[in-house]
């Protein structure tokens, strides 16, 4: 019997159970394994969860603290990678084009004035490469992170390349920061070469939009406050300024999503609006368009206020997403910022944090966390946190359009204090799950995610029963392999 609850998850075996009716002989676990009767236990599987720490590269917030030494860079990023997988986080999301720049090799966009200081000054080496090899093979799934439309300050000196300086009319200044103007066709069509570009030169598992779009302000009394006028004169067609500005993003993520699934369909996509609807509205972005349509594969709505807070109580926001997900997954974002600053007196503990990680584990339609941001994670007593409360590893939720074939399931021998199996066709990696006693409850189990990996084998403890489930590259279970128990 396997069980299901809020706390523990839906995903694990229950689509290794449909592959094993579509596919019987694939499996090779029998009723009784190893002494253990699958038939006579419950067996509570962990819930699905994806858990990452954003890293800015705007203002060099997360990365990189230098602009003089690539080595040093690298082994800065390499550092918050390896600090996501010491925390059991299973993604890391990187933003690649903060001021419509690159940290990547481009023909589209100029590098990042973030890597050396100047813009358009090549490093000499290409840090989404290293960084997605990086995370891949530490098992993290690598989300690229973009902003849309922000330019930067008017301070910040354009390379002679950058498609601003070529294409001034696409431009439109407010509060002293640059913009594309959303309402101008070719604004999209950049954006939209831009992505296919990463996605068929990388090999990024998602890309994600954060909540910039039409900047904040821009929405007021006076509605040309933020210029865009003559494209609105050019391109509105009898709507007002309002619902066309509305339709030039919801027009901007369609054309995105779809690009996306035409040229790599296994790529994710995924954007970050306000915490609040209301807040997003303000900026001519409804995320209800988006689920309602399903032109995203997730969604994180960036929650970034305490349990009892007077506008945007976590728990309601929260239970908000969750009543509201229409068959997308929700992943929220937390404030992990505010941690013991004094400007937010609920986050003077790790308490505020903890109860908003249980709020999350409980809601059905919700699959984890991302932090914002990634220095604010390192904090020791935080860390230490979240070190405990993810003790188990986890398997990302099942996202977008899947294509992959299901994995056949494993084989495992026990030899001494080590499990091993072949490797098993369709996998692109492997789940070890140990089954602990679920309290004093007769025959039931928790099972613990203990390894996610390439790895072929598996360190075992004496007295656990164990499985191994092959994992394919779209994070589908196979069916279970058969249990050992270990004497």
């Amino acid at each position: 019997m396997i069980k299901v609850n809020l706390k523990w998850g839906i995903y694990a075996l229950l689509l290794g159970f449909v592959a094993a009716s579509c596919s019987k002989e694939d499996s090779s676990s029998s009723e009784t394994d190893g002494g253990f009767d699958v038939t006579k236990n419950e067996i509570i599987v962990p819930k699905r969860e994806i858990r990452a720490a954003w890293i800015a590269t705007a203002y060099s917030l997360d990365w990189p603290s230098t602009t003089s030494n690539a080595d040093a860079q690298k082994k800065e990023l390499q550092n918050l990678l390896t600090t996501s997988q010491s925390l059991n986080f299973n993604a890391v999301i990187f933003q690649v084009r903060p001021m419509a720049d690159a940290m990547y090799a481009s023909t589209l966009e100029p590098w990042s004035n973030m890597l050396t200081g100047t813009q358009g000054t090549d490093p000499g080496y290409d840090p989404l490469a290293y960084a997605v090899d990086e995370a891949h093979k530490m098992g993290l799934q690598f989300h690229a992170w973009l902003n849309p439309y922000r330019i930067g300050s008017t301070s910040l000196t354009l390379a002679a390349n950058h498609v601003a300086v070529k294409n001034p009319s696409w431009v439109v200044t407010f509060n002293k920061v640059r913009y594309f103007n959303p309402g101008i066709p070719e604004v999209r069509a950049h954006l939209v070469a831009v992505v296919k570009d990463i996605i068929t030169r990388y090999k990024v598992d998602a890309i994600q939009f954060d909540d910039y779009f039409y900047p904040s302000g821009a929405k007021a009394s006076d509605p040309f406050v933020f210029d865009d006028r003559d494209a609105f004169a050019k391109y509105g067609n009898g709507l007002s300024i309002t619902a066309w500005r509305e339709q030039n993003v919801n027009t901007m993520v369609k054309e995105v999503y779809a690009a996306i699934k035409s040229t790599k369909p296994e790529v994710l996509f995924g954007i970050s609006p306000s915490g609040r609807r209301e807040n997003s509205v303000d900026l001519y972005a409804d995320p209800f368009v988006w689920l309602e349509n399903k032109w995203l594969d997730y969604l994180a709505p960036q929650v970034y206020w305490e349990f009892g807070h007077k506008t945007a109580d976590f728990g309601k926001q929260a239970a908000f997403w969750n009543s509201n997900a229409k068959g997308i997954p929700i992943i929220l974002g937390v404030g992990a910022y505010k941690y013991k600053d004094p400007s937010y007196p609920a986050y003077g503990s790790v308490d505020e944090i903890g109860r908003q990680l249980d709020e999350v584990q409980k809601s059905s339609n919700i699959f984890g966390c991302f932090f914002y941001r990634m220095q604010s994670v390192k904090n020791a007593e935080l860390s230490a946190f979240l070190k405990a409360k993810y003790e188990s590893k986890a398997l990302p939720p099942v996202m977008g359009t899947r294509v992959a074939p299901v994995a056949k399931a494993p084989v495992v021998t026990l030899a001494g204090s080590a499990i091993s199996w072949k490797a098993a066709s369709g996998a692109d990696k492997y789940a070890v799950y140990a089954l602990e006693k679920n309290g004093d409850k007769p025959n039931s189990y928790l099972a613990k995610t203990r390894q996610i990996g390439t790895e072929l084998t598996a360190k075992v403890e004496s007295g656990k029963i164990y499985y191994v489930t092959a994992v394919n590259s779209e994070n589908v279970e196979s069916i279970h392999s058969n249990f050992v128990v270990v004497p």
